[in-house]
């Protein structure tokens, strides 16, 4: 959708504004984008308590699985003897290697008590820069937990509610792209227009060979820089952007440079 122009100086950029629905990690702030999941849960004897952590464990990988199903990859469930032993960063790798997930969520020191249900979620992401053991607690109410029957649908209930907290968000935003006057930028727009950004991005590096004038070098490293950080790749977008800096100051440079630092952060 073509909302507005920049035509001030005849041979200045215009201005294409491509209205995204852009995928947000998590309430939990958890990206699971492109990633392996296996949701783990122990085994103490202790009924109903066990009854209840194995059906709300499979409530919730049903969830995340189904909820976030163009995303994630393989949504796995293991049973533990104990789960007590995993209370660590390094036990919590060690999960990691011997389920070959790049995240676990373990369902830990789920505790009922008549009505009311707390527990806590361990969650380890080997692919998250911070590189910690992260912990999720919480406390809801149940209707019955007497007899098998019920206590299966109010865990598979509860972790089915759970998981929300762990699917991505989508939110509405607006990105510039710049232009000028001839068949190869139009066509670019396009490409990008119908979210192609492979194409577009390969329309602007043929651009890019083409011409020594500076402020279209700058225009079509902005333009890549954006197509980087469409298809995910926030460290390659970040250098393109440094390169459309140096070489002409672009009004919506600030704006695309605050949204690639909070991806890489």
């Amino acid at each position: 959708m073509l909302l507005w122009m920049d035509m001030a100086v005849a041979c200045a950029p215009s201005r294409y504004v491509l209205d995204v629905e852009m995928r947000h990690p998590s309430k939990a702030g958890i990206d699971l984008t492109g990633k392996n999941v296996t949701v783990v849960y122990g085994q103490e004897d202790v009924y109903p308590n066990d009854l209840f952590l194995e059906s709300m464990a499979g409530g919730f990988a049903s969830a995340i699985k189904d909820r976030c199903k163009d995303v994630v990859g393989d949504v796995n469930l293991c049973k533990l003897r104990s789960a007590q032993n995993y209370a660590n960063r390094d036990s919590m790798l060690n999960l990691i290697v011997e389920t070959g997930a790049d995240v676990v969520f373990l369902l830990d020191k789920v505790e009922l008590n008549g009505s009311s249900i707390s527990f806590i979620i361990k969650c380890y992401d080997a692919m998250y820069q911070g590189d910690k053991l992260q912990l999720f607690s919480g406390n809801s109410v149940v209707e019955s937990t007497t007899g098998n029957v019920a206590v299966k649908t109010e865990g598979w209930d509860a972790g089915k509610t759970i998981a929300a907290a762990f699917e991505p968000l989508w939110k509405h935003e607006q990105y510039s792209l710049y232009y000028f006057e001839s068949e190869d930028w139009y066509k670019a727009l396009d490409k990008a227009e119908a979210f192609d950004w492979k194409e577009a991005m390969d329309v602007w590096m043929s651009l890019l060979q083409h011409s020594n004038d500076p402020l279209k070098h700058s225009c079509a490293s902005y333009n890549i820089a954006t197509a980087c950080y469409m298809m995910g790749d926030y460290h390659l977008a970040a250098r393109w952007l440094d390169n459309a800096d140096k070489l002409a100051d672009l009004i919506v440079s600030e704006g695309l440079r605050k949204r690639i630092n909070a991806r890489i952060k």
